[in-house]
């Protein structure tokens, strides 16, 4: 791509006169630089930009450029780099005939795990991945995206899911399985709990329409009702195994709704919030306030068979442990 080119673009201005006038790739983390890059410098850092220079970078784009450190490449300042992203990203786009599809958190990974190809692809909300994303990916994809915001700045065109279907929740056994009928067909023991059965019938209907293949029947939902089952020793059992189940939620609105879906399948259970949280929760029950990891780990101990956790699941991996051997069912 040309220097006047991205220039243009960004609406950027040359601090100099370099002799190149043009870039091979684009980077945002200085240790992948090569030769010919354009660095762009996500954290206005003197640092990072002389290590794009000594590396090889042709250009270099920053809200501050520090210094001038190599005459002959590009050094390009902008206004806000968030937003030079976002442009490169749209012109980057448009030139793929490609298309987003805007969906909420839940639907846009029940429908990446079901579909398990390349066919789709996921945008992050951090503009800086989205734009590396879309560099790297070929034509004619079909790219998924839960920020209604960006998805529209990339492409006024995106659509959201919206299908009409007809969906019938069957008698339910358990808090983490879903049987019911969506359009006539019967599916069982889906693994996803029934508050989240309509986004699923939803996508499966899109999935039908388009003739995309899909398979639901190992569907498993790692950001949102998370669980993690384990017997009075934290030790890790198999999905469905084990003494109790430990499940994290990191999204205030939806853990409004668990706790109200765990409380129609048993009394046995506590919802754990840190303590900075205590004032959003004060009309509910078996909440149990906690400061640290540690006091995660005592209360897990306890007898309750299910603890929902308002937290990210990756930051309580270090609690469970690896162990093999014949596991008990809990259901």
């Amino acid at each position: 791509m040309r220097i006047d080119d991205i220039i243009r673009i960004v609406d950027g201005l040359l601090q100099n006169f370099p002799s190149i006038d043009h870039i091979e790739s684009i980077k945002t983390d200085p240790d992948k630089i090569k030769r010919g890059d354009l660095f762009l410098d996500i954290y206005n850092s003197l640092e990072n930009q002389r290590e794009a220079a000594e590396k090889g970078a042709f250009s270099i784009i920053s809200e501050e450029i520090f210094k001038i450190i190599d005459e002959e490449i590009a050094w390009i300042e902008v206004d806000s780099l968030r937003l030079a992203c976002v442009k490169l990203a749209r012109y980057e786009f448009s030139k793929k005939n490609s298309h987003i599809i805007l969906l909420d958190d839940i639907s846009q990974e029940i429908l990446l795990n079901s579909t398990r190809n390349l066919e789709f692809v996921k945008l992050s909300s951090d503009v800086h991945k989205t734009l590396i994303t879309i560099l790297g990916s070929g034509e004619n994809v079909k790219y998924t995206c839960s920020d209604e915001r960006l998805a529209f700045s990339l492409d006024p065109d995106c659509h959201k899911i919206s299908c009409r279907f007809d969906l019938e929740v069957l008698d339910l056994k358990s808090p983490f399985y879903t049987s019911f009928i969506c359009n006539n067909k019967f599916y069982h023991d889906i693994k996803i709990p029934k508050i989240f059965a309509k986004k699923l019938c939803s996508v499966i209907t899109y999935l039908n329409n388009n003739n995309i293949e899909h398979n639901i029947q190992k569907l498993h939902l790692n950001k949102h009702f998370s669980s993690v089952f384990v017997d009075y020793g934290l030790n890790k059992k198999e999905f469905g195994q084990g003494e109790k189940v430990v499940i994290f939620e990191n999204d205030m609105e939806k853990l409004e709704l668990e706790i109200k879906h765990l409380s129609e399948f048993s009394n046995q259970y506590i919802t754990c919030i840190p303590k900075r949280y205590r004032n959003y929760f004060t009309n509910h029950k078996n909440i149990i306030l906690f400061s640290t990891i540690e006091e995660i780990e005592d209360i897990i101990r306890k007898d309750f068979r299910y603890i929902l956790i308002f937290g990210k699941k990756n930051n309580y991996e270090g609690i469970f442990k690896v162990k093999q051997e014949d596991y008990r069912s809990l259901f």
